[in-house]
């Protein structure tokens, strides 16, 4: 990567960016993510996790990328519904999650963070500060081309940062970011919604190891924005996110039904 592309950057954001890049494609990466990051999060959830639709993304063909967009109301919301995609062979693929740059971009711990508990899939990062729009910039094209790329799997937030509310089934409105990404790189786009999550590790762990405060993931089937046209501009890109943040609500709707039914056994 020439070193302009980065010059807005801090020496350690480039560090970071450079390595995290290099990290995101290479075998090692691979390996962290099936061998550390998929066995952690079970280690974390599986034992109260609930999963229901999965089987919707059993027709997508094998090679397609595909780009799982979802509520975000934890940390831990692409963690895990990446990881129940990871953890099914026929649908596994190469992941990657775009990530607020602060904190983990930008200090010693919070690269640590990125390397041993993503292996690589915190990738690539968004910068708050308006000197670095550039590389905001470089980021979301790195994004169009994995996506463009084979059986790559990109984790994305239409609501753009965490949703505080005390309603779970209330999103945030969608911002155009995640219309941009699906428009321009016409992948396989599936839905998913997540409810019963803290954003506490050690509260998921013990909640796990006792089996309380269920967790429940449906996903749904591909999404459909062929109707849009090739060449796209602002307005597109919200009202496309808009139509995924309509999808994600309304498996919400079906997240209702099923906590409150007679609770089954934990699936996994």
């Amino acid at each position: 990567m020439p070193d302009d592309a980065l010059s807005p950057l801090r020496r350690f954001e480039r560090f970071a960016f450079r390595l995290m890049r290099w990290l995101n494609v290479s075998a090692v990466g691979g390996l962290l993510q099936r061998a550390v990051l998929v066995p952690l999060v079970g280690v974390c959830f599986w034992r109260r996790t609930q999963v229901h639709g999965l089987e919707r993304l059993y027709a997508v063909p094998r090679d397609a990328s595909i780009l799982l967009v979802a509520n975000h109301r934890t940390f831990f919301d692409l963690w895990v519904l990446a990881a129940l995609v990871q953890r099914d062979p026929r649908l596994r693929r190469r992941l990657s999650s775009p990530v607020r740059a602060n904190f983990f971009y930008e200090t010693p711990l919070g690269l640590l963070v990125c390397v041993v508990l993503s292996g690589g899939s915190m990738f690539p990062p968004f910068f708050r500060s308006a000197d670095k729009m550039p590389v905001n910039k470089l980021s979301l094209r790195l994004l169009i081309e994995k996506l463009r790329a084979p059986r790559q799997l990109i984790g994305f937030h239409p609501e753009g940062k965490r949703n505080p509310g005390d309603d779970p089934y209330a999103l945030l409105p969608a911002q155009p970011g995640a219309g941009e990404l699906a428009l321009k790189a016409r992948p396989v786009i599936i839905p998913a919604f997540v409810n019963g999550l803290s954003n506490s590790l050690p509260s998921e762990f013990w909640a796990n190891i006792l089996r309380r405060r269920p967790v429940i993931a449906v996903f749904g089937a591909p999404v459909d924005v062929s109707d849009f046209p090739a060449e796209t501009r602002l307005s597109h890109h919200k009202r496309c996110a808009d139509r995924l943040a309509q999808h994600i609500a309304a498996l919400g709707e079906e997240e209702k039904i099923y906590r409150s039914k007679p609770k089954p056994k934990p699936q996994l």
